[in-house]
């Protein structure tokens, strides 16, 4: 599946000067963006990509985020419409605790509505009712299209996911067996 680069922020509701949502263009680079005052109960951030092509799914990696949505809308204008319905990343009691803010969720087709519409820029929002204690964000957001007909599948379909690095699944140890 091909990546979807972003070109640019087209607008952020808030940031935090050392977390600017323009760390999300890069997502290799293990920057990450954060609202700008503990507090904020919603975040949203408009991305532009390159290319209008329609979205086959999305890898988030979290940054303390309750709940992730994200909308897909065109250059020319109207409304922004759902691609993913508002999606959990973090239960209430692991909000209020702090506990595994730096998830990574992975949406496929069966989980984006808006997939076979085109797409040329994103509208991520982020919210966080349970917490009010701390920061919260996105570490990355990848994007990738659906594969060309002609194109041979990956070997490994994933290696890198932001600045975590996935092994295959025929890699590692062998599996382990009950005695």
């Amino acid at each position: 599946m091909p990546e979807i680069p972003f070109t640019r922020v087209v607008s952020v509701s808030s940031e935090d000067p050392r977390h600017p949502a323009q760390n999300l263009l890069d997502p290799d680079g293990g920057g990450k963006w954060r609202g700008a005052a503990a507090g904020e109960k919603q975040l949203s951030v408009v991305l532009e990509l390159g290319g209008s092509r329609p979205i086959h799914s999305l890898h988030v990696g979290n940054d303390g985020a309750a709940f992730v949505e994200v909308l897909g809308g065109s250059s020319a204008g109207g409304d922004f419409q759902v691609l993913l319905p508002s999606s959990a990343l973090m239960s209430p009691s692991e909000s209020r605790a702090g506990t595994g803010p730096r998830r990574v969720r992975l949406f496929g087709p069966e989980h984006l509505v808006g997939a076979k519409h085109t797409w040329d820029r994103l509208k991520v929002v982020l919210s966080q009712p349970y917490c009010q204690v701390r920061p919260f964000g996105l570490s990355f957001i990848r994007v990738f299209s659906a594969p060309e007909e002609n194109e041979a599948p990956p070997e490994t379909p994933v290696r890198r996911l932001g600045p975590f690095v996935l092994r295959g699944e025929g890699g590692g140890s062998p599996p382990r067996r009950p005695p």
